[in-house]
């Protein structure tokens, strides 16, 4: 009883129904010699160097593929588990590098702003307040002493007193994304 070859690849047809295009186009890309380090010497294909080479040597826009759908299903059936051909690799890097590209003309538009500069913004922002409030005491208190009749000494200190009391407890409070706590010095 003859057996057959035992073949260390995988047949031409089989690799062209891997990659959704016909058996033809990968005989003549063998012919041509692209695919010539993929083909084994028993005249079966190594599917991972002809992969290599068949997306080396071809533009994804210009492939002709059968319906994703189909042949995901298949794959699906035949392995278990559903695969994520190189090509739509490919789709998902030239979308996440697209979406990069939009943020940089974004920066160079000047409509976004750097995380760290908007923090360095916010307690610059929040020491000017802190300085306005604890000066307020003394710029004012002289007039609303005047308006109520009281001592202007007194209620200086009252109202100096209850500012720190205030900011301390705002000192507290989260800043936005994360900045750290309004009280916080910068580096």
């Amino acid at each position: 009883m003859a057996g057959r070859k035992k073949v260390e690849g995988i047949s031409l047809a089989a690799f062209a129904r891997e990659m959704g295009v016909s058996p033809n186009a990968v005989r003549q890309r063998v012919k041509s010699g692209r695919l010539a380090k993929a083909v084994l010497p028993d005249g079966s294909i190594d599917s991972v160097v002809a992969r290599v080479d068949w997306f080396a040597n071809c533009n994804p826009n210009q492939q002709r593929r059968k319906p994703a759908a189909k042949t995901s299903k298949l794959r699906a059936d035949a392995e278990g588990a559903e695969e994520t051909s190189e090509y739509d690799l490919k789709v998902e890097r030239m979308q996440v590098d697209l979406e990069a590209a939009k943020i940089n003309l974004e920066r160079l538009k000047e409509t976004t702003v750097d995380k760290e500069e908007a923090r360095r913004a916010i307690r610059s922002l929040m020491r000017v307040f802190r300085a306005a409030m604890l000066n307020f005491a003394n710029r004012y208190a002289s007039d609303i002493a005047a308006e109520v009749e009281v001592d202007a000494v007194l209620l200086a200190g009252v109202l100096e007193e209850q500012m720190r009391v205030a900011l301390a407890e705002l000192s507290k409070t989260r800043a936005p994304m994360d900045a750290g706590t309004f009280g916080e010095s910068a580096c």
